[in-house]
């Protein structure tokens, strides 16, 4: 391959240093002109998951209490407890993450302890229950 990248460019193909991938590869300005303005298929049409901004958002303004969520609890929610050895609480988390940032560890970590009910480190016993 490194040969064939010494040759000039007129003698040499655009070939790819890794097969299948698109990395290092350079259009052609004949190719980029016929990719662009009009003859792009998105050519003067919106993305479909575009929005209006500002006040022609349809949750323009909506914080807070108004906000469609508010009060709404996730189905997936749960409270992560964490207790010492001898079964008292120790400290409580909204998140899985909360509390493996609490610990200093993975999440996956956290999450292999938590599911296997295993002490960790000696020191605390995670279980988690559903909010309802």
């Amino acid at each position: 391959m490194d040969l064939l990248n010494t040759l000039p460019k007129t003698l040499s193909y655009n070939l790819l240093q890794i097969a299948s991938s698109p990395l290092g590869y350079k259009h052609t300005a004949k190719a980029l002109a016929l990719m662009s303005g009009a003859n792009n298929h998105m050519y003067g049409k919106a993305p479909a998951n575009a929005f209006p901004s500002g006040a022609l958002n349809p949750m323009f303004g909506r914080t807070g209490t108004l906000h469609p969520m508010c009060g709404i609890t996730p189905t997936n929610a749960m409270t992560i407890n964490v207790y010492s050895l001898d079964n008292k609480l120790v400290r409580s988390f909204t998140s899985q993450i909360a509390a493996a940032n609490w610990l200093n560890i993975p999440r996956i970590t956290f999450q292999r302890y938590l599911s296997s009910g295993k002490v960790w480190n000696n020191q605390y016993i995670f279980r988690k229950s559903v909010i309802s």
